[in-house]
């Protein structure tokens, strides 16, 4: 076995046990958690997505004979297939007819991802409708388990109160922080391996991110099936498409961090801009509002004055 099938083989290993320490009480557990899947975007982006796909499939197999089967199946879905599917995607690149290397659009990246994981949210969805009675229902009786044991000092209805503003949108939130689990550990092994020098593709600006057209198609069938439909079936299309839209608060945040680097005190204005967003739910709506904006009207482009440089040289 050669050095680099040692490493993707140690880095499966390694996802595997953090994505498990939460299960095992580890002190810390929920941050390993997070970062379970940061191993193997550290193999695919540095050494290739063959190597990806073995630190993957090691780390299924430790999963599968430390935690059992249930354990795997969890660890491949949640951690070990989305990150091989960015790390095969990120590496995709074609040569224009001047030479210059065209590397997968980070926008398509993101999309690809975003429905991975709302088709995985809806087909669980789809699945429980069969052996529950209500799905909002069953997570209501969740929530008051949860909440009974965080915040035992909660009145009755303090907790009814809490549990009903939480209940509508639990999935999608749930699905909308797995997305942002992912990016931010792909982001993450992206910025250690360009310090290492060891990154296969060069980074993109982050203010030049575009997506796809066809990306806005699953995201409007969703919210329309959500206003035609009606109990579970509305429920897990409204949380689909919530998660359908974290690629538009990314879009969002690209147009922000183009309007503020134009201004003086560009710093300053993002740390606030960034503080307001870790407070407000509403100011989060608004980012993925101003991402849609972009996406239909071409925010960037109606008000830039800037030439196209080269930096952009992606497309989707």
């Amino acid at each position: 076995m050669n050095k680099n099938m040692i490493l993707a083989v140690g880095g499966g290993g390694l996802s595997a046990v953090a994505s498990m320490a939460f299960l095992a009480g580890t002190p810390g557990a929920l941050l390993f958690a997070y970062l379970a899947a940061l191993p193997i975007f550290l193999i695919g982006f540095s050494l290739g997505p063959v190597t990806a796909t073995v630190a993957g499939l090691s780390g299924f197999v430790i999963a599968g004979l430390f935690g059992g089967v249930i354990a795997a199946g969890m660890f491949g879905l949640v951690h070990a297939l989305p990150a091989w599917l960015v790390s095969r995607q990120s590496l995709l690149q074609t040569q224009a007819s001047n030479g210059r290397t065209i590397w997968y659009p980070v926008g398509s990246i993101l999309g690809s991802l975003s429905l991975f994981c709302a088709g995985l949210l809806g087909a669980l969805g789809l699945f429980l409708m069969g052996s529950v009675e209500s799905l909002p229902g069953m997570i209501s009786e969740y929530l008051n388990e949860a909440f009974s044991f965080m915040a035992p000092g909660l009145t009755s209805v303090e907790l009814e109160g809490m549990i009903a503003m939480l209940v509508s949108f639990f999935p999608g939130a749930m699905g909308t922080s797995w997305v942002l689990m992912l990016v931010v550990n792909a982001l993450l092994a992206q910025s250690v391996l360009v310090r290492l020098e060891k990154n296969l593709r060069p980074s993109p600006r982050f203010v030049d991110l575009t997506l796809p057209q066809w990306l806005a198609w699953p995201m409007v069938i969703m919210a329309a099936v959500g206003l035609l439909a009606s109990g579970d079936v509305r429920y897990i299309a409204q949380n689909t498409a919530i998660v359908l839209a974290v690629p538009y608060f990314f879009l969002g945040l690209s147009v922000v961090h183009w309007a503020v680097r134009r201004l003086a005190f560009s710093t300053p204005l993002l740390v606030t801009f960034y503080l307001v967003l870790f407070i407000s739910t509403w100011a989060l709506l608004l980012v993925a509002a101003l991402g849609m904006a972009e996406q239909w009207a071409g925010l960037r482009s109606r008000f830039s004055t800037d030439r196209p440089d080269d930096h952009s040289h992606t497309t989707n």
